[in-house]
């Protein structure tokens, strides 16, 4: 519940933002805005190599303490790679003839810093500190919002998609700075001191290439619709999207915050219990907790929008009801894909884990465009949720195979 109130209270905040960008900025702000979430999203897992994977499910069952040695050594391959991509982008611009202007360099800190904050969110997750990681996302998520909303409808002047963003960057730096003081006790600064790991380092690069190329899918999954959107149909379409997925987006993430992300270090402590009959019994209740759960959310969710729309007046968006349903019914596929991919993660099955993730993104981009080309706008929505069918299917197929796998005859 504490999860639930905390994401509840953050995902409620962007979605405030979301309309008062898209109300007060326009459409094509929110389309900026919307790029903007997305490239924080895609980049962890461009410069990721994979690594946290691994991290998430070697700190379960250690103290803090123990974990922070490896996290700091997962945190010095991050530095170089963003400092080695931002060059890159700098280099790239340059020679391209691009003016660098203060939007640019806004969301760049933004990349930063939001790298930053997923690489140390996941090691929280596994050491099962999960109301510290999401009170840490609400800090630098979404309680910022209300005040800078506030500062705009008094000063209109910062009513700019700049200002918003400097005041997420502002945010970010304050979470960061309560997570050392979470972790005073950490022997943090001891920690540090410490010779880097590069032999772990090594290993696990070694090992990551297939799950770096599944994370690359995951998150490609999730934001690549919005920049196929913006190629082919432009910023005030991409910002119509934007805004119906920060609704939709608000039940995958309350589910998975709720119940998918918990489920992982229960399901990796269960599964090499004898014929892991408990695996099984913990698997089908997460399942059950996610369908019920995802579905009651997506019912209120549509009649939330359905009443918002209706009050604020706002017909150029309820003429898009059919792409807020298909994104709904999407976003409940999804979770229960999630699901099972933890299902999968806790089996120690990387390479298809990796394999379905990878194949997801081919499938998603490929079905994404041909909806965009053939249906305009709906045809995202109707590319999503076939893609999620299939994706759904192939997981659970996989699961049922590991359950008749692990199955008290297979283990004897």
């Amino acid at each position: 519940m504490t999860n639930l109130i905390l994401r509840s209270s953050t995902l409620g905040l962007r979605f405030l933002l979301a309309l008062y960008i898209a109300k007060f900025l326009g459409f094509e702000a929110t389309g900026v805005y919307g790029l903007t979430v997305g490239i924080t999203g895609l980049v962890p897992a461009l410069i990721g190599w994979g690594l946290n994977y691994f991290v998430a499910r070697e700190v379960v069952g250690r103290r803090p303490a123990d974990a922070v040695p490896l996290v700091k050594d997962r945190l010095l391959v991050t530095t170089i790679s963003l400092a080695l991509l931002t060059l890159a982008a700098i280099v790239t611009a340059f020679a391209g003839g691009f003016e660098i202007t203060r939007l640019h360099v806004i969301i760049a800190i933004l990349v930063w810093l939001e790298t930053y904050a997923l690489d140390l969110h996941l090691p929280l997750i596994g050491l099962e500190l999960s109301n510290q990681a999401n009170m840490l996302v609400f800090i630098r998520s979404a309680v910022w919002i209300p005040p800078i909303v506030a500062l705009g409808f008094l000063l209109p002047k910062f009513q700019t998609v700049e200002i918003i963003l400097e005041a997420w960057i502002v945010a970010d730096v304050c979470a960061l700075g309560i997570l050392f003081f979470i972790g005073r006790h950490w022997h943090i600064r001891k920690s540090l001191r410490r010779t880097i790991d590069f032999a772990w380092i090594r290993a696990r690069l070694r090992r990551s290439w297939y799950i770096y190329l599944s994370d690359l899918g995951i998150v490609g999954f999730m934001y690549a619709d919005r920049y196929i959107v913006s190629y082919f149909l432009g910023l005030t379409a991409t910002g119509i999207y934007t805004f119906f997925w920060s609704l939709t987006n608000a039940l995958q993430t309350l589910v998975a915050t709720t119940v998918v992300q918990i489920a992982l270090p229960a399901l990796v402590k269960s599964f090499p219990l004898g014929d892991h009959s408990a695996w099984r019994h913990e698997l089908r209740r997460q399942f059950a907790k996610t369908i019920g759960l995802s579905v009651g959310l997506a019912v209120m969710i549509f009649l939330f929008g359905e009443v918002l729309l209706r009050y604020l007046a706002m017909t150029s968006l309820a003429e898009h009801r059919g792409l807020f349903l298909l994104m709904l019914a999407t976003s409940v596929l999804r979770s229960c894909s999630d699901l099972a991919n933890v299902g999968i993660t806790s089996t120690g099955r990387d390479r298809s884990y990796a394999t379905i993730n990878i194949f997801g993104v081919v499938l998603s981009i490929a079905s994404c465009v041909l909806g965009v080309v053939v249906f305009g706008l709906v045809g995202i929505g109707i590319a999503s949720l076939a893609t999620a069918i299939v994706l759904l299917g192939i997981r659970l197929a996989f699961l049922a195979a590991s359950v008749r796998a692990t199955g008290p005859a297979a283990a004897t």
